[in-house]
């Protein structure tokens, strides 16, 4: 027959040798107490601990004792904190027969610092990924857009439109649209060589043709007359 108080009281003991700090008596009858569970690795700043809280049943080790799990610094997420309570959960099946909250609290200990280290390298690389893609952006920024033919062409036409605009303002001058400028007679001229032939057909028998170049001649000898006649009036002004 199976003497459970003296498996316990055995196993007590052995629990205080190894955790002389950790350890925390409630009570000896029947059995109850605490381990404070440290982990190995910590996260910066941010400290974690928990504790361990045993109560043994009549029948321990045989049938599961009575324990709970209790944050003392740090908080976690649910879903971490429901992972360590069932691989504790677990170890402490697999040791049904025998003394089995070392294996609780190093179970425990074990899968704190696990969540602890991979909590950390994941905020470690989500930052990294993070100052990744600022870095990308901003080199694309500095970057610019390629200037291709077509790009230079819409900026150039669009350029000179706002140049012009400009120009137009400073001057005072009213905006004139394409479809409003009347075309000068060199212009029609070039554009339809039809207005000359219809000209000629204006002109009668009899009619004399004139040489613009007499007028011309005519405006010159006058100019000259005007010119000198400039000079004595000039000359006799000086005299007075």
């Amino acid at each position: 027959m199976t003497d459970y108080k003296e498996e316990q009281t055995n196993e007590l003991e052995a629990l205080q040798s190894i955790y002389p700090d950790e350890y925390e008596e409630i009570s000896t009858d029947p059995g109850e107490f605490t381990i404070l569970i440290v982990p190995d690795e910590q996260d910066g700043d941010d400290t974690y601990s928990m504790k361990l809280h045993v109560k043994y049943t009549e029948t321990y080790p045989d049938t599961l004792p009575e324990f709970s799990i209790d944050m003392e610094e740090g908080e976690l997420e649910q879903e971490d904190f429901d992972a360590i309570m069932a691989k504790v959960t677990e170890s402490a099946e697999e040791a049904i027969g025998m003394g089995m909250v070392f294996s609780m609290a190093s179970t425990a200990k074990d899968t704190l610092t696990e969540i602890i280290s991979f909590n950390k390298e994941k905020r470690e690389r989500e930052a990294e990924e993070k100052a990744q893609r600022e870095l990308e952006a901003e080199e694309k920024r500095k970057e610019g857009t390629r200037v291709t033919v077509e790009l230079f062409t819409k900026w150039k036409t669009a350029f000179d439109a706002e140049m012009t605009e400009k120009e137009r303002i400073e001057k005072g001058l009213k905006k004139v649209e394409p479809k409003d400028l009347k075309p000068t007679g060199r212009q029609l001229f070039e554009r339809d060589h039809s207005l000359a032939k219809s000209d000629s057909a204006f002109v009668e028998d009899g009619d004399v043709d004139v040489d613009i170049a007499l007028f011309e001649r005519e405006l010159n000898i006058s100019d000259d007359e005007d010119d000198n006649e400039n000079d004595v009036l000039r000359n006799i002004r000086s005299s007075d």
